[in-house]
């Protein structure tokens, strides 16, 4: 009972600070933004500048080259050709001219490029030129290794990272900031002599987090997937990170006296967390240093909400772990919060 009314009080208070809506604005304002700004599909659009020089054979090879598709666009000279790379920063350029019955194909791209890419436009266009010829036969084979994995749409595919940091580490932050307003107003102190133990205050803590974490996790995923989501593994994925986002920032906020302190170790531990989103959408940048981040699993566990056939033992096994993990954290929170309030009489 003394938890239950400690976490009621603390719903009550919750409601009458900005802290709360934060959350629940991200929620709204990234709804708007991924039902009516990002596509379901994003295809971006490379355009190829391309100069012909005047010849006989000019008409022919821009027919060939117009097979190319609608992003190609013509030019009248070279230097009109580097003038459009250099407003075009992510298009690429073919400079054609002519000796005699010998056509040259000058690639110009914009100067970035690795090797890797110049090496894959060589061969782009030496392909395409010995799939023309006569006999050719191509060698090549494609070899699916995962015949699980599934594309999400682009649509779909922002809300792991989304549901990770608004739903389940933004209580790193709103809890801590809580916590101080509650050593501000000295009501921290005065359970030291109270009935309510200090590790039924920090639960109800989290509690109000958790509940928040999970309902606008939940309400953005129905509105944004509607039913291509599972929700079971969604909800146990959500109280799992909750708890673990929010006992980092219990533990955070045991070292500190005020926000404006604390403010330095908040922003180095999101800004770790955060390295993760690079690995998830750019998967061949994965170093041995990132896949140690607890967000890491966490974001493809949130992705495999979204598959037609999820890892079951994968979500259970991160949101477990996330949950033990958190678990332990708030051990180390309550032990810091007792060592600091050191009242005679206290009912710890």
């Amino acid at each position: 009972m003394k938890l239950w009314y400690t976490f009621l009080r603390d719903l009550k208070v919750s409601f009458r600070t900005f802290y709360i809506y934060i959350e629940i604005v991200m929620a709204l304002i990234f709804v708007a933004v991924a039902l009516f700004v990002v596509p379901e599909e994003y295809v971006p659009t490379v355009r190829a500048y391309v100069h012909v020089e005047e010849s006989p054979m000019a008409s022919a090879v821009k027919e060939r080259l117009e097979e190319g598709g609608e992003s190609i666009v013509f030019v009248d000279s070279r230097d009109a050709l580097v003038n459009s790379l250099s407003a075009d920063r992510e298009s690429s350029g073919v400079s054609v001219t002519f000796d005699g019955s010998k056509i040259n194909y000058e690639v110009v791209l914009q100067g970035y490029e690795g090797d890797r890419v110049r090496n894959m436009v060589k061969a782009s266009i030496l392909s395409d030129y010995l799939e023309k010829m006569p006999g050719f036969e191509s060698k090549a084979e494609i070899q699916v290794l995962d015949t699980r994995s599934t594309k999400l749409s682009d649509r779909v595919g922002i809300l792991p990272v989304f549901l990770l940091f608004n739903s389940g580490f933004v209580g790193l932050f709103v809890v801590a900031a809580y916590i101080f307003i509650d050593k501000d107003e000295g009501t921290i102190r005065a359970l030291t002599v109270t009935p309510v133990r200090i590790r039924d205050y920090l639960i109800s803590k989290m509690g109000v987090m958790m509940m928040t974490g999970i309902v606008t996790g939940l309400l953005t995923t129905i509105l944004v997937a509607g039913k291509d989501a599972n929700y079971p593994y969604l909800l146990l994925l959500l109280i799992g990170t909750n708890i673990f986002g929010t006992a980092i920032g219990l533990l955070i906020a045991s070292f500190y006296d005020n926000i404006i302190n604390s403010m330095g170790s908040i922003f180095i531990v999101v800004f770790l967390l955060a390295t993760a989103t690079v690995s998830y959408y750019m998967p061949a940048f994965s170093p041995m240093a990132v896949k140690l981040l607890p967000s890491y699993p966490m974001l493809f566990a949130f992705k495999e909400v979204f598959l037609a056939e999820p890892d079951s033992s994968f979500v259970f096994m991160v949101a477990a772990g996330s949950a033990a993990a958190g678990i332990l954290i708030f051990g180390a929170a309550l032990y810091r919060f007792k060592k600091t309030l050191t009242v005679v009489g206290g009912a710890f």
